[in-house]
């Protein structure tokens, strides 16, 4: 029994990650500024994981210029992206796999 759930947890995350780096990573291999720049901001402004998650969210659904946490230069350069063609629920699995990948949260000693 304990091995199924272990295996679905793993299958889950496997989604998530996939999810992720089909849609997100994909998308900001092109650019100057890295994926994780974009994190950290998010954690600088946002501060706490669901505060994070639902700033992003919000974002990638109704992007908006008042939305963004980009700065101005990077505003201009790259514009406000169009909303994430993603279902809802693909794209809070990406969501949890970018905070699984970037989060430092937890890991400093």
């Amino acid at each position: 029994m304990c091995t199924r759930f272990v295996v679905a947890c793993c299958l889950a995350l496997q989604v998530q990650a996939g999810v992720f780096q089909s849609h997100c990573v994909a998308c900001h291999e092109g650019l100057d500024v890295g994926i994780d720049k974009f994190f950290y901001r998010y954690v600088l402004v946002f501060s706490s994981e669901l505060a994070v998650k639902a700033a992003i969210k919000d974002y990638l659904m109704h992007p908006m210029k008042e939305k963004s946490v980009l700065q101005e230069g990077l505003l201009e350069k790259y514009g406000i992206k169009e909303p994430s063609p993603l279902p809802e629920k693909e794209l809070e699995e990406a969501i949890d796999a970018y905070w699984e990948a970037y989060s430092f949260i937890g890991r400093l000693e």
